[in-house]
């Protein structure tokens, strides 16, 4: 083997394109059929190979006419390149590659995993399956495509799949959940059927307290196997399974808990050359302040390095790192890409700083904040408010300019030195074209690139992706050329002279252009993310050059079925700079407009069947385009299309609680308000969604008030039907103030307008609603009426909401009458909602789940750990009328276990709180029991400890329901 940098690396690589490696480094081997040849030889090492077999290898399709001349030729060829320890024997008509087991990567990598399956100590195993997945590069054998390979690139590529879930599988045991999730949900992407990855990534979830979703990713699988293989999982993941909902899983490390909302930072898998340095820095200064902002030009890779930084440093914070980019809106963003970021809905009065601040006072996180350079000073009052407000917060943020703040810290990213860049250029070309990687007698044109270039990341990348084409001997000509010269050196003087570099790769790049190609970049850039050849044939009137902005790297390609093509940032505000000044813009606004009008049509229909996950991961990749397209009708109308657009919006507001959703709609709903108007039928079916997700907020007045005003409008068109939301969110206001006679009502009215215009999706609904308005009237035949209308109803429509729906309630009113069977029901809500983001039904159901549990069990400690994710959730959401009936739960059965002086506190809070919806019949015997053992016990005490409760705030109580769920000690009082 050879030496590299201190490590031994195998002389043959074929674990990706082939290589040679030699005492000082790679040995260029640049004929594409010596390439074939080596490979060739590679794949029987150590064994003789007939001169046919390797020339059908060689040369595929068209075998010279004299293969052993033609062989012998290039075997004399490639000799010449071999470094010592690699020799090719010649026998009778075959030849022979000579290599040393430790010398051929495919060999040391089966070796090392056998190494690696008998080291005891996980974390030594991890170490060692790190270094040999580093001798992974893509495909074996990347130069052959011939049928003769098939078996073998399937055994290594298993072999492979396999050293991946040992890693995930060693990070578990090794201590380190998070990252196990993370490893494990990239295989499980990559090979959804593998059993074994998903083992891992179930306990995993398990270990960072993401039950919920360590059940859903099961039963993902489980049906995915039923569909597909018509088979259940195998024993090892159905005991795993098992263990999880006995939550008999080790407890995550290190504690606390991380909360159900802890997520993996997701880093590019593209190398990271030349940070070392910045990283660690970072990371320092981050554990001695609690604002950092990384400052430096555009396109020095400010981003990059956040992201690995909150990669690397994520452990130190039980509720993980959190990245949230401003690339896309504007000042008025700000507050609310925040807090859709963060899961919060919370529409109550005050200011959007307020609300963000609210939703992180409970957590101990890392807040990420990208790209605030054209936000600054919306950023920096929000920074300021947290750092006032969320005291475990602290903040890492990117900009061109500081943000100026109390405490802030400020990291200059600087350009990359010569030798980093060198190597970023070589990483680039051989993603490229491993053919186009740079030699040693290339050096110095290399060393010429990167200094014209100034070392910025971006435009080595942009320059990478131009030389796979022209070579780097015709990017330094174009370089060299006046004209060039200018644009890359000139510029303002008054600008950075990075900035100048950078802004001058894109005009260079953009002066190749044709003018058709110039105009499809242009209009391009009306889009705000990747999107559909279609769309871009419907907005821009042209999609036929996108292969020729593609090549040139102005345009980049997603892979997918169908692809999608976007823009990188720097480029797609280079192209908006020429729309500003161009007279067709805002044809090409309106046009882009309508296409996303019939999108969110497309979507909403998609998602009324069992095509509804892929219809919502569809949303959620457009959903900048599509916000995008309502700012243009909200100032440009035309009105009917803004209300269509806006439909979508509003439907899932309320099922996955988002505020950014929500606040969309109330834009609308602001624009449309003209007393005077004819009542468009949408107007009354927005304004009753709208009330809908305020009674999920505890603001049952506001909803009721919404909805009788939904109601007047409805009766003002020619469609009733448009009423129907307002009936089914009164339903829900009245449920929650124990007025169930007038919820039946409701419902029922919700329910006929549904039928009348088959409304599948309404009717499923209110089915739901009457179903549990029954059962806690304790009309039972009733309930069972309406749930087998519900049952059929939901069969019929398909999609996983409705099954969620079905599921939720049948457990629910099982649960309410004490029938068996309501768990599993009750589980299958959760599988079934999570699956498609239905974030509102999975919380309803793991509510009913869990407080059921913790009131039937003999062991209400073995409940308690539940009810920290859940608080988590409904918190997120800022639905305080469900997050005070969980508070309840919690209240009862720490009174259960004797811990009196929390019950007491909580209860307290509950009552003063006008969040909180009121209490009535069952619920209200069991609080006054709570009471009175509290009382019993504590004595005077009880009346202290009742008017510091009384006095916490909605807040301070969250955060105190929190604490008193994570400790589960037994002598917890």
């Amino acid at each position: 083997m050879t030496e590299t940098a201190g490590a031994r690396v195998p002389r043959v690589a074929v674990l990706g394109p082939v290589e040679l490696r030699g005492p000082d480094g790679r040995v260029p081997v640049r004929s594409a059929r010596q390439r074939r040849l080596l490979a060739a030889l590679a794949l029987h090492a150590d064994r003789a190979v007939d001169v046919e077999v390797l020339a059908e290898l060689v040369w595929d399709v068209a075998p010279p006419v004299d293969p052993s001349g033609a062989l012998q030729t290039n075997v004399a060829r490639l000799r010449r390149l071999l470094p010592a320890g690699v020799a090719i024997e010649t026998g009778a008509r075959s030849y022979r590659l000579r290599v040393g087991a430790d010398d051929l990567d495919a060999v040391e990598f089966q070796a090392g995993l056998t190494r690696a399956a008998d080291e005891p100590d996980p974390s030594r195993r991890v170490a060692l399956l790190d270094a040999l997945l580093a001798l992974w590069r893509g495909r074996p054998f990347t130069e052959l495509d011939h049928p003769a390979l098939g078996p073998e690139v399937a055994r290594l590529t298993e072999l492979h799949r396999w050293a991946q879930e040992q890693r995930a599988a060693g990070l578990l045991a090794a201590g380190r959940p998070g990252e196990a999730v993370a490893a494990a949900e990239a295989l499980v992407a990559a090979e959804p059927l593998r059993e074994g990855a998903v083992a891992v990534l179930v306990e995993a979830l398990a270990a960072t307290g993401r039950q919920g979703e360590a059940l859903a990713a099961h039963a993902r699988l489980r049906d995915r196997l039923d569909a597909e293989l018509g088979v259940e999982p195998g024993p090892e993941l159905r005991a795993v399974h098992l263990r999880v909902l006995r939550q008999e899983l080790p407890a995550p490390r290190p504690a606390p808990a991380p909360t159900a909302r802890r997520t993996p930072v997701r880093v590019p898998v593209s190398s990271f050359v030349g940070r070392d340095a910045d990283l660690g820095a970072v990371s320092a200064l981050l554990r001695d302040g609690r604002v950092v902002t990384l400052c430096g030009p555009g396109g020095v890779g400010k981003t990059r390095l956040a992201v690995h930084v909150a990669a690397a440093i994520a452990g130190r914070y039980p509720d993980g790192a959190l990245v949230v980019e401003f690339g896309g809106g504007g000042p008025a963003d700000v507050a609310a890409a925040l807090a859709a970021a963060l899961g919060l809905s919370d529409l109550r009065a005050g200011s959007p700083a307020e609300l963000v601040v609210d939703g992180l006072a409970v957590r101990h996180q890392l807040l990420v904040l990208d790209n605030c350079e054209h936000v600054a000073d919306e950023v920096a009052a929000v920074v300021e408010a947290v750092v006032a407000g969320a005291p475990a917060v602290d903040v890492l943020a990117t900009s061109r300019e500081p943000l100026r703040v109390d405490g802030e810290q400020v990291h200059a990213v600087a350009p990359l030195d010569g030798a980093a860049a060198a190597r970023l250029l070589a990483d680039r070309l051989r993603a490229g074209d491993p053919a186009a990687v740079p030699g040693p007698g290339q050096a110095a044109l290399v060393e010429q690139v990167c200094r014209r270039l100034d070392g910025l990341p971006l435009a080595v990348e942009l320059a990478a992706g131009r030389a796979v084409h022209v070579g780097l001997a015709g990017l330094v000509e174009a370089l060299e050329h006046p004209h060039a010269l200018d644009v890359l050196r000139g510029g303002r003087r008054t600008a950075a002279p990075r900035h100048r570099s950078l802004r001058d790769v894109v005009d260079w790049s953009y002066g190749l252009l044709d003018d058709r190609q110039r105009t499809l970049f242009d209009r391009m850039s009306v889009f705000a993310g990747p999107v559909e050849r279609a769309a871009v044939r419907a907005v821009c009137e042209e999609h036929d050059g996108l292969a020729d902005l593609v090549e040139r790297s102005l345009v980049v390609r997603h892979p997918g079925e169908p692809a999608r093509f976007g823009m990188l940032e720097t480029l797609r505000a280079y192209g908006r700079a020429h729309l500003a000044t161009d007279p067709g813009t805002p044809r090409l606004r309106a046009r882009h407009a309508d296409w996303a009008v019939g999108l969110a049509e497309e979507v909403r229909a998609g998602r009324r069947g069992p095509g509804e996950a892929a219809a919502v991961r569809r949303f959620e990749a457009h959903l900048a385009d599509l916000n995008r397209a309502h700012d243009w009708l909200c100032a440009n109308g035309p009105r009917p299309q803004l209300l269509r657009l806006t439909l979508l919006f509003a439907e899932l507001a309320y099922l996955r609680g988002r505020v950014d959703l929500t606040r969309v709609l109330d834009r609308t709903l602001d624009v449309v308000d003209d007393p005077g108007a004819a009542v468009d039928p949408l107007v009354p079916r927005l304004l009753g969604l709208s009330a809908s997700v305020r009674w999920m907020h505890g603001e049952l007045d506001l909803a009721a008030e919404q909805a009788h005003r939904a109601l007047e409008l409805a009766a003002r068109t020619d469609d009733p039907t448009s009423a129907r939301d307002a009936h089914e969110s009164l339903a829900n206001v009245a449920s929650f103030r124990g007025e169930l006679g007038a919820a039946l009502e409701h419902a029922r009215a919700a329910l006929e307008l549904d039928e009348r215009v088959d409304d599948q999706e309404g009717r499923v609904v209110a089915l739901t609603d009457l179903t549990i308005i029954c059962a806690y009237a304790a009309d039972g035949p009733a309930a069972a009426h309406y749930e087998e209308r519900l049952v059929a109803a939901a069969d019929r429509l398909g999609s996983p909401t409705a099954r969620a729906w079905s599921h939720y309630a049948r457990g629910e009113r099982r649960a309410e009458a004490g029938e068996p069977g309501a768990a599993a029901h009750l589980a299958a809500a959760v599988r079934a909602a999570e699956e498609v983001g239905s974030g509102f039904i999975a919380g309803v159901a793991r509510h009913t789940l869990l407080t059921s549990a913790a009131r039937g069990s003999t062991d209400p400690a073995s409940a308690l750990a539940g009810f920290g994710p859940l608080i988590d959730h409904w918190h997120g959401f800022g639905a305080w009328s469900q997050l005070w009936i969980a508070i309840r739960a919690l209240v009862e059965t720490l009174s259960r276990l004797d811990r009196h002086a929390e019950a007491a506190l909580l209860l307290a809070a509950l009552r003063a709180s006008r969040r909180a919806s009121p209490v009535f019949g069952s619920d209200a015997a069991r609080l006054d029991a709570v009471d009175r053992a509290a009382r019993a016990t504590l004595g005077t005490d009880f009346d202290a400890l009742a008017e510091y409760g009384a006095a916490l705030g909605d807040t301070a109580a969250v955060a105190a329901a929190r604490r008193a769920a994570r400790n589960t000690s037994p002598g917890a009082r």
